[in-house]
């Protein structure tokens, strides 16, 4: 008896010796009072852990420099009922903090609590969070009903697509491009809608989505409402054969305009503006002609009424052939809200003309904003000297080109916000501008 105690002792002293713990830092420099939205692929967490890491996959917590452990949650992505490496690890932190896990199998699963409602009105699936209201459309898409106190149609089609190309191309063979087609998502073929449970932290939304008219076109779409007024949509356009498209965007609509006579649409100044560029002027020479130039903290800024077209030099769109930049948003002062774009990374713009026309740009039209590829390129690209000569306008050279496995991903993080005035509110974005782009997972 006494040399069975002492075996099982040996194997229990043993076992606690040997218990590892893996931590995979994660950096975030705040500047607001904001808890900041951390995401993470369960493939990434396995790649930083490592594949010799006998890892215990209930023992994941996230936990902040004094020790405190963060709510979290895996969200189940792929929608396979189990832990996979496109599950999605979501949390909320308020500064440096870090992911562990064990390998130690006597850890147990964590359990917190949501505050997160989703339920069924008349066929319609609606969340509740502590912050805002929103309704999920058959196709996935978010509308946002009430922020705060404020109610109506704050934002609407989160993730929406508007595609264009050409149907039945046979280019590579003969040249002929076919019939011109553009459609929305509202067009596309349902494959899938799933409401995640939702956790502690937020809820998602996953979609799956098939172009009928483009044959081989996917869309993709992954929308996580956080309870800060934080939405973050992965939105991916996948090629299964070959395509001529003109037009790949993610775009949301009306944000505020619905509900705010006096919205205004702010954005840093453009690197590129292409209309600036055939006056031979700056993008900030171009928006202080029409007084559309705001200071603030000694930086210029454009601010303009977000329903007023701003006497475009050609074409409809307010701005078009736009450099992508860090941010922009639409606000109300007599509401005193607002809602922003803010892209995880700051675009690179490329001195080449062709090479940045056949990338992602910005266009704000039709109240909507609208970032991605858009290759009709007008006349008026030779009418100005500027630009003549710089990107083909032959037809045949207009469309991009893709070909099966082609994927074309947006990850963009929509923020809704609460300030007194417009100069508050570029301030709050910058500074949530900052957290998002200073996020950073694991060592480098």
């Amino acid at each position: 008896m006494r040399r069975i105690l002492i075996v099982l002792l040996c194997v229990f002293v043993a076992t606690f010796a040997f218990s590892e713990t893996v931590e995979i830092p994660v950096e975030v420099s705040k500047t607001t009072d904001v808890s900041v939205p951390i995401v993470v692929s369960m493939n990434e967490v396995l790649t930083l852990v490592g594949l010799d890491f006998d890892a215990n996959w209930d023992s994941i917590r996230v936990v902040d420099t004094d020790g405190e452990e963060i709510p979290f949650q895996v969200d189940d992505i792929d929608l396979n009922g189990k832990l996979s490496s496109g599950d999605l690890l979501i949390a909320l932190v308020n500064g440096s903090s870090k992911i562990t896990v064990s390998d130690d199998f006597s850890i147990e699963k964590p359990e917190y609590n949501t505050s997160i409602v989703v339920k069924e009105e008349e066929g319609v699936k609606i969340i509740e969070t502590p912050v805002l209201n929103a309704k999920v459309s058959m196709n996935g898409l978010i509308r946002v009903e009430a922020f705060g106190e404020v109610e109506g149609t704050v934002v609407d089609e989160i993730g929406i697509g508007r595609v264009s190309g050409w149907v039945g191309s046979t280019y590579y063979v003969d040249g002929n491009l076919g019939k011109h087609e553009e459609k929305t998502s509202g067009d596309f073929r349902i494959v899938e809608t799933s409401i995640i449970e939702p956790g502690p932290v937020g809820v998602t939304v996953v979609t799956k989505l098939q172009s009928e008219t483009f044959v081989g076109l996917d869309q993709h779409i992954v929308t996580t409402i956080f309870n800060t007024g934080d939405i973050r949509l992965d939105n991916t356009f996948v090629f299964n054969n070959y395509l001529d498209m003109m037009k790949i965007q993610s775009m949301i609509t009306r944000p505020l305009t619905d509900i705010s006579d006096d919205a205004v649409h702010m954005i840093p100044v453009f690197r590129r503006l292409l209309w600036a560029d055939q006056l031979n002027i700056t993008p900030l020479e171009y928006w202080f002609d029409r007084n559309a130039i705001m200071y603030v903290n000694r930086l210029p800024y454009i601010v303009f009424p977000a329903i007023d077209s701003m006497k475009p030099l050609w074409w409809g769109a307010t701005y078009i052939f736009a450099s992508q930049e860090s941010w922009r948003s639409n606000y109300s002062p007599s509401l005193g809200i607002g809602v922003a774009e803010i892209l995880p990374e700051k675009p690179v713009v490329y001195a080449d003309y062709n090479k940045w026309v056949d990338g992602n740009t910005w266009i704000y039209e039709s109240r909507e904003f609208r970032d991605g590829v858009f290759k009709w390129l007008p006349g008026e690209f030779e009418l100005y000297e500027s630009t003549k000569d710089t990107v083909s306008l032959e037809t045949a050279d207009l469309p991009n080109h893709y070909v099966a496995g082609d994927e074309l991903n947006f990850v963009r993080f929509y923020r809704l916000y609460e300030c007194s005035t417009i100069g508050n509110a570029i301030n709050h974005i910058v500074n949530r501008t900052i957290e998002i782009q200073s996020i950073k997972i694991g060592n480098e």
